[in-house]
């Protein structure tokens, strides 16, 4: 059982940093490719949203996903209309949907489903739901990067200060060779 509350809590996290991340985007934002052919925010917001669908799936739940999967399931490609899409604050209110029936289908879930056999290239559930998680995490990362480019997001202070060489603090052995060396002078 523990394992199945370790995964709940990574699925938890990611979805949690995923709104954040995604917080303050302009909606014309969400479909920018990345260097004119990269996968724009919205469709990797919603192959994110299409892959905790198949975690649903593997848990015995019921996604309802509608036409999400011909949009943004593993094979397609992003759209150039941006209007066959639904709205970014749809899409999060999706991902919020569908993450928080992940947390309940996990929480009331068989302790023995990790290592029952699954389908296709995996041998167990267990193995199915930590690919599952590698790769939702991985579309993460891609889109942690986006939302970091210049123009995406408009960031009102910086993130990261940097201190001038003249207010630094010496480091504790440079302090030690200091002293070390009015001892002997």
């Amino acid at each position: 059982m523990e394992s199945i509350t370790i995964f709940s809590d990574l699925l938890k996290f990611n979805s949690s940093f995923l709104i954040k991340s995604l917080a303050g985007i302009p909606d014309e934002s969400y479909f920018i490719r990345p260097e004119k052919r990269g996968n724009p925010l919205m469709w990797l917001l919603g192959h994110i949203i299409v892959n905790r669908g198949e975690i649903v799936e593997i848990l015995g739940g019921e996604p309802r996903l509608g036409n999400l999967a011909d949009l943004f399931a593993r094979g397609t490609y992003p759209q150039g209309n941006s209007s066959v899409y639904p709205s970014p604050e749809e899409m999060i209110a999706r991902l919020a949907k569908i993450s928080s029936l992940t947390d309940h289908l996990l929480k009331n879930v068989d302790p023995g489903l990790m290592d029952k056999a699954s389908w296709g290239k995996f041998e167990t559930v267990g193995q199915n739901l930590a690919f599952s998680y590698m790769h939702e995490t991985h579309h993460l990362g891609q889109i942690t990067y986006i939302v970091n480019l210049p123009g995406i997001k408009n960031v009102k202070k910086p993130s990261t200060i940097f201190k001038k060489p003249e207010e630094r603090k010496n480091s504790t052995a440079k302090i030690l060779i200091s002293n070390l060396k009015s001892v002997f002078a």
